[in-house]
């Protein structure tokens, strides 16, 4: 188990380890999971930005939206997972949807409440339309504050990503040229 403390509460990766009970249809989630994790800057960052901290390129207003389409991809993903697998014997904590629902409730909610609606009121009705999209973002005022906790958000959202290769056995496409 890691702990990542950087985040105001610290969070807790706990994962399924492999045994003779988990199948395909583990495997099968957890590649879903990390097929929304992988393929949205919002949440990860640049695959070679490894403290991620690389926001060039990117119009917070749009990647605030991915990031919110990715909370509803990862409640679609958690229900998908067979819950016959967890039983009275297993540890619920040890199952793919409890670290799903961990990563919604500690990490992806938390951030949304705080910046969403202030940063899309601010984008829409305060800030300057006239500045090309880069130099208006530039201006919010909360910018550096923001921009923070993004970062622990991706880190905590690319150390998942890491662990759910190594833990299913999945192939990592984000390593491939």
């Amino acid at each position: 188990m890691a702990t990542l403390k950087k985040l105001s509460a610290s969070f807790d990766f706990i994962f399924v380890k492999l045994s003779a009970d988990l199948d395909e249809s583990d495997r099968q989630c957890a590649w879903e999971f990390f097929t929304e994790l992988a393929t949205r800057v919002a949440v990860t960052g640049k695959p070679k930005d490894t403290a991620c901290e690389d926001f060039s390129g990117e119009i917070y207003v749009e990647s605030l939206t991915s990031l919110y389409i990715f909370f509803g991809e990862a409640r679609k993903i958690m229900r998908q997972f067979p819950v016959g697998k967890i039983n009275a014997s297993s540890k619920i904590q040890n199952h793919l949807g409890a670290l799903i629902y961990r990563v919604i409730r500690d990490v992806l909610r938390p951030f949304l409440e705080k910046w969403q609606a202030e940063y899309r009121y601010w984008w829409e009705y305060t800030s300057d339309k006239a500045l090309n999209p880069f130099e208006r973002q530039d201006a919010y005022p909360r910018r550096d504050e923001m921009i923070a906790d993004w970062v622990e958000v991706r880190a905590v959202m690319k150390t998942i990503q890491i662990k759910l290769i190594d833990t299913y056995k999945l192939v990592n496409v984000v390593v491939m040229k």
